[in-house]
């Protein structure tokens, strides 16, 4: 979890860096172009100044649109490794509860075995046993098998709103 904090917030910082780096090379690069046409003794025709003034916008507009998109990359993955993160947790104590309650079976078991007098109550017994706990298996399975299949469909949820707004974006 530390982890997973950790490289989001490295890679927060990161993308921070880059966006500042970007935007000022891009305001050195609109600087550098207006110092050029400021030059005394030269005289940039009005169509050429109008492109490259055009060109800087441009720019500018495309960049703000690629942090934006950055962002949301950023965010999306976020939110992707929170949930998976989550589920994986939710699993993690199902399968103890899991251990505990077999642990706890095998150690009754091994209490009322103790106890039996004839090898046919003890056959019987472990008979009885083995069945409970093969039937404890099977809903256990069960119920881990519908809970990953949940944490799957919740991990892949924002990726797939994410595309189908890029998809209706498109449009």
């Amino acid at each position: 979890m530390a982890t997973a904090k950790t490289n989001t917030a490295k890679a927060k910082t990161a993308a921070k860096q880059t966006t500042a780096t970007v935007e000022n090379a891009v305001n050195e690069a609109a600087n550098a172009v207006a110092g050029v046409f400021d030059a005394k003794g030269f005289e940039v025709p009005e169509v050429f100044r109008s492109m490259a003034e055009n060109g800087v916008v441009q720019a500018r507009e495309h960049y703000a649109q690629f942090k934006a998109s950055a962002e949301d990359a950023t965010d999306l993955i976020e939110e992707t490794f929170e949930t998976a993160r989550d589920g994986v947790m939710d699993l993690q104590h199902k399968a103890l509860d899991a251990a505990k309650q077999n642990t706890d079976a095998s150690f009754d078991f091994a209490k009322q075995i103790m106890g039996v007098t004839s090898v046919a109550d003890a056959v019987q017994m472990q008979a009885k046993f083995a069945r409970e706990q093969f039937d404890a298996f099977v809903d256990y399975s069960k119920d881990f098998q519908s809970r990953l299949t949940q944490v799957a469909e919740d991990t892949a949820a924002p990726c797939k709103a994410a595309f189908s707004k890029a998809v209706s974006a498109a449009k």
